[in-house]
C-alpha cells in the first residue's frame, strides 16, 4: 500500500513539474512543485523498506527520520509561499523576496531538526499551514480550481492538526517525529490530488466535450472545410476541444451568410432550448429551413461559446435521431424547374 501511495504522489509531482516546464515558472507554480515533491519524498520514506535501506546505507543512524522531517518542513514552507502569492496586498516584485525568506527560514529550522531540536520547526509548520488553511478557505468554490483548492486545504489542515499534536507532545517532554503519524501520509495523497485536480478535470471535461460535439462538428467541418487549419494531430485534448468550438462557430457564421444576409427570419425565441432546436433543424437541412442570420448563431446573453455549442450539439444529436435526410440543393433546383 505504501508503494502505491508513493506512486500516486510522485505522479502528481511529475505532472506539476511538467506544467512548470511547459509554462513560465512563477513563485506559485514553483511552490506547488516544491510542496508536492516534498510530500512525495515523505511518502516514499514512509515505506519501511525504503527507510530501512536508507538507514543501512547512511553513515549515521536515523537519516530517514531526518529527511522525513525536513521534507514536511519544506512542504509547509512551499505551501505558505503559495498562499502568500495570492494575497492582493503583496506587490508582485516583493513576492520572490518573501519566498526566499520563507525557504531560508525553513532551511535553518531544518538544520535544527537534524540537530535534534524539533520545537521551532513544529511552530513554523503550524504558523505556515495556518496561513495556508485560512487563505485557501477564502478561495474554495464549486469550480474546478475551487475544488482543487479545497483538497489542498483539507490536506494542509490534516498536517496542521498532526503538527499541533506533535508540538504539544514535545512541549510535554515526549519525543515526536514530524511525519511519523499516518495522518501525514493521508494528507500527502489529498494534497497531491488537489494540486493536479484542475489539470485532470479540465482534461476529462475536454474529452466529454469532444464526444458531445463530434456529430455536429463532423457535419459542419465537412460542409465548410475552410474553417479548419491543419490536421490537429499534434494538439492536446484540451486544445482540440477548444478548436472544435471555434470550428463550429466559424462554420455557423459561414452558413448564416457571414453577416451579409438581411433575412426576414422569425423573432428570436426567449427559450434557449427552443432556439437550439430551430438551429438544429437549420443545420440539418438549410435548404428546407428558414434563412437565419448571424444574430441566431450568437451565444445567448450570459452563455459562453462553449456552453452554447454544447447546447447546439445536444439539440442536433437529438434532432438527427428522428429527422429525415436533408434535401439536396440539386434536387430542390430540379423540383423548381
Amino acid at each position: 500500500m505504501g508503494w502505491l501511495i508513493a506512486l500516486v504522489v510522485w505522479t502528481a509531482a511529475g505532472a506539476r513539474i511538467g506544467r512548470v516546464a511547459a509554462r513560465q515558472p512563477t513563485p506559485l507554480r514553483v511552490a506547488m512543485v516544491v510542496a508536492v515533491s516534498s510530500a512525495a519524498i515523505a511518502s516514499t520514506l514512509a515505506v519501511p523498506d525504503v527507510a530501512g535501506r536508507l538507514d543501512t546505507l547512511a553513515p549515521t543512524a536515523g537519516l530517514s527520520e531526518i529527511v522525513l522531517e525536513l521534507a514536511w518542513t519544506l512542504f509547509a514552507a512551499a505551501s505558505a509561499v503559495g498562499a502568500v502569492s495570492v494575497w492582493p496586498i503583496l506587490p508582485r516584485p516583493a513576492l520572490r523576496a518573501v519566498a526566499v525568506i520563507v525557504y531560508t527560514v525553513a532551511l535553518v529550522l531544518g538544520i535544527g531538526l537534524a540537530g535534534g531540536v524539533p520545537v521551532p520547526a513544529l511552530v513554523f509548520i503550524v504558523i505556515a499551514l495556518t496561513a495556508v488553511v485560512v487563505t485557501g478557505g477564502r478561495h474554495v468554490a464549486w469550480t474546478p480550481l475551487g475544488r482543487g483548492i479545497s483538497l489542498i486545504v483539507v490536506g494542509s489542515a490534516t498536517v496542521l492538526v498532526a503538527a499541533v499534536v506533535g508540538l504539544v507532545r514535545e512541549l510535554s517532554g515526549q519525543r515526536w517525529i514530524v511525519g511519523s503519524s499516518p495522518a501525514y501520509t493521508v494528507a500527502a495523497v489529498i494534497v497531491s490530488v488537489g494540486t493536479v485536480w484542475v489539470l485532470v478535470e479540465t482534461w476529462l471535461r475536454a474529452r466529454q466535450d469532444l464526444r458531445r460535439t463530434d456529430t455536429l462538428h463532423s457535419v459542419l467541418v465537412t460542409r465548410f472545410p475552410e474553417v479548419v487549419e491543419g490536421d490537429g494531430k499534434g494538439s492536446t485534448t484540451v486544445l482540440r476541444a477548444s478548436d472544435a468550438v471555434a470550428h463550429v462557430m466559424d462554420a455557423l457564421y459561414l452558413q448564416a451568410g457571414a453577416g451579409m444576409l438581411d433575412a426576414d427570419e422569425p423573432k428570436l425565441p426567449e427559450s434557449t432550448a427552443e432556439r437550439a432546436q430551430i438551429l438544429a433543424r437549420w443545420i440539418h437541412d438549410p435548404v428546407a429551413s428558414d434563412v437565419l442570420d448571424t444574430e441566431w448563431i450568437a451565444p445567448p446573453q450570459g452563455m459562453s461559446p462553449r456552453r452554447w455549442v454544447l447546447e447546439l450539439a445536444d439539440a442536433y444529436t437529438e434532432f438527427g435521431t428522428s429527422a429525415p435526410a436533408p434535401a439536396r440543393a440539386d434536387t430542390a433546383d430540379s423540383a423548381a424547374d
